[in-house]
């Protein structure tokens, strides 16, 4: 039984059931409520209108029937042809690389010799190009890039070089290189007495040096000896009197630097110490020296009359009034320079008939047996020399008996040194 008790104010089943019906009037045989609008407010204001979306339609895609069968290729055809394509491919790598291992390494070139030059502006494309040209290379690309990869671009020296075809390329650029010991070389003789110029157009027409690029180098180039210390640079005969004749194996197209500098060191090793002591004593420099050595070399005829000349030098600068040397050899070196012809009128520092003392420089390159008669003059009273047709100079103390001789028919009338 239950605890609870009826409760005379509670409403019954059927007043609760009327009152539902009149709160939500519901419409008989409707399970939808009428005239119920809930209130949201201003909550959607903003979405307007609810619009149900549209169905879209189902797109099918219709194959069509292929018009090409699937062919099956066999695994073992795929292989023979993959096979076939190594081979091929292989075939074609080992025919290039075998050319280019012919071409680096010389194998089926001829033992042949050739001559190569190389010039002061050659550069490695310009040298490659003369290979080949040559036939010592066939494929340039291939010697440059070893030259590029050894970093040796550069290293090739101007010269005349004796190689041979079949060398391979490491052999090639060893032996463009003037430290090789391969260059082409040519011996000339270097005679006595010849000028600066008459050297230079020497060694330029047997392809040692162009005399253009050997007169800049004698005029601005700096070489080390003590001797040259006091020469002015700018002349191209600055080094007369330097340039020591002698014989000498020379390379072919070198530098005028290295080529001029055999020349003086020569003149520096031939010098001994007792000629370099003998002219730190004497009254004159190692220049005015060479000077007076010149002139004895463009005037004597045999190597006895240099000594007599020597003193006949020594005489008109030390005992005359107007020490005038009056040389014929030295007028004719400045007349040479200022391309005139010879006078003793011509105005020149080397016209010793119009300017006292000594010319301004050497006017050729003396030997050892000039220098040295400088160094050891006869003691003599001569001041007159003249040539005669025999060939010999003739010696003389008097003015007079100097012009007795020249208008004998014992006379020459030469110009030494021409």
């Amino acid at each position: 039984m239950s605890d609870l008790q009826p409760n005379e104010n509670r409403p019954t089943v059927d007043e609760l059931i009327a009152s539902a019906k009149e709160a939500y009037e519901i419409a008989p045989n409707s399970g939808d409520p009428q005239g119920f609008e809930p209130d949201f407010g201003h909550t959607f204001d903003d979405y307007g209108e609810y619009e149900e979306p549209k169905p879209q339609p189902v797109v099918r895609r219709i194959r069509k029937p292929s018009l090409i069968k699937k062919v099956r290729i066999p695994k073992l055809l795929i292989l023979a042809v993959y096979f076939a394509l190594v081979v091929v491919v292989g075939l074609l790598a080992a025919k290039i690389g075998w050319k280019l291992a012919d071409d680096a390494l010389g194998l089926t070139r001829p033992d042949e010799s050739i001559e190569i030059t190389i010039s002061e502006n050659d550069t490695l494309d310009s040298v490659t190009a003369k290979l080949k040209k040559a036939g010592a290379v066939k494929y340039e690309w291939l010697f440059k890039l070893y030259c590029k990869v050894r970093k040796q671009e550069d290293f090739f020296d101007p010269g005349v070089y004796s190689i041979k075809l079949s060398y391979d390329y490491h052999a090639l650029v060893n032996y463009l290189m003037a430290s090789a010991g391969n260059r082409k070389t040519i011996t000339l003789m270097i005679a006595e007495g010849e000028n600066t110029y008459e050297i230079f157009d020497l060694l330029e027409k047997n392809g040692v040096c162009s005399r253009e690029m050997l007169e800049q180098a004698a005029a601005e180039y700096e070489f080390d000896y003590d001797f040259l210390k006091r020469l002015p640079y700018g002349e191209s005969n600055r080094l007369e009197g330097y340039l020591f004749p002698d014989t000498y194996e020379f390379y072919l197209k070198d530098e005028p630097q290295n080529v001029i500098g055999r020349l003086l060191r020569n003149f520096n090793a031939r010098l001994n110490d007792k000629d370099l002591n003998e002219i730190e004593r004497s009254d004159y420099s190692m220049h005015e020296i060479l000077i007076m050595a010149s002139i004895v070399e463009a005037e004597a005829g045999h190597d006895d009359e240099r000594a007599k000349i020597a003193s006949v030098m020594y005489n008109r600068l030390e005992n005359w009034e107007n020490p005038l040397l009056g040389m014929d050899s030295t007028v004719y070196y400045g007349a040479m320079l200022q391309g005139e012809g010879f006078t003793i009128n011509l105005d020149s520092p080397y016209n010793t008939y119009k300017y006292p003392g000594l010319p301004k420089g050497p006017i050729c390159n003396p030997g050892l047996n000039s220098i040295r008669a400088v160094l050891h003059p006869e003691k003599t009273n001569y001041y007159y020399f003249a040539t005669g047709v025999d060939g010999l100079n003739h010696f003389f103390e008097t003015e007079a008996e100097f012009n007795a001789f020249i208008n004998s028919d014992q006379y020459e009338d030469i110009i030494p040194g021409r």
